[in-house]
């Protein structure tokens, strides 16, 4: 089997249209195939498009022990995804299905993040990789909920990530640049693809670090100062 196949069997189904697009399915099967990557937690299972790339990546580069977890929090591809993905791809593969909730991290003020409500334990080693594309938007009480992704985040500060691990987002702009700006510390850019928004972070220290480097940066640029001096300029009066 090959990875061009694969997509185009799960691009060709009714529900393929929300599958990751085949420049980052391209970037993710090379970079899980060339990496010593062996446990991958996949947050958004879909219909199982990127579990399978995943796996396929694993096949091909002569991986046994490997597993891969994947989180849905819709039941209908909870069950689409585990009839469509191959049974040589599916072996070890564990499907999960979660409640999307909303979190908020308390030194984030008025800002909140979408979650699942239960997460796979990491294996005693961690997690090699974990894949970012979920929860997606849910409905709350028939309103319709959009946040940015915050498992990652609650992940660090619960301890449940360690260094070298790998952190692969399939665009989620804002919730990669949240993450950027009140846990630079704890990551680095370890790859991005040119002309995508595919990117992979590295842990680089498990222990959680918040500083709000946008804020720093105000304040330092002298944002929240006092003025001095106030009143009107003065005017020098000079003779015609």
């Amino acid at each position: 089997m090959t990875l061009g196949n694969l997509y185009a069997f799960f691009a060709q189904h009714p529900e393929g249209a929300w599958i990751i697009d085949w420049p980052k399915a391209h970037l993710l099967y090379n970079y899980v195939k060339e990496h010593p990557i062996k446990k991958i937690l996949d947050l958004g299972t879909g219909i199982g498009a990127t579990a399978s790339i995943c796996a396929l990546a694993m096949v091909n580069k002569g991986e046994q022990d490997y597993e891969i977890h994947t989180v849905e929090q819709f039941e209908k591809c909870h069950k689409l995804a585990q009839q469509l993905i191959p049974p040589e791809l599916k072996e070890h593969t564990t499907f999960h299905l979660a409640k999307p909730i909303v979190w908020n991290e308390e030194r984030i003020p008025y800002q909140y993040f979408s979650i699942f409500e239960k997460l796979p334990e990491p294996p005693e080693e961690g997690w090699s990789m974990v894949l970012c594309d979920g929860p997606g938007p849910f409905l709350e009480n028939d309103r319709y909920i959009d946040l940015p992704n915050g498992d990652i985040m609650k992940m660090l500060l619960e301890g449940k990530l360690k260094k070298g691990q790998l952190i692969a987002w399939d665009g989620r702009i804002l919730a990669g640049k949240l993450l950027e700006r009140f846990f630079s510390e704890n990551f680095y850019l370890a790859f991005s693809g040119e002309g995508t928004n595919f990117r992979i972070l590295e842990v680089k220290n498990p222990e959680a670090k918040f500083l709000d480097d946008e804020f720093e940066g105000i304040k330092m640029g002298g944002y929240f100062k006092e003025a001095t001096n106030i009143g009107p300029p003065s005017r020098r009066i000079t003779s015609l």
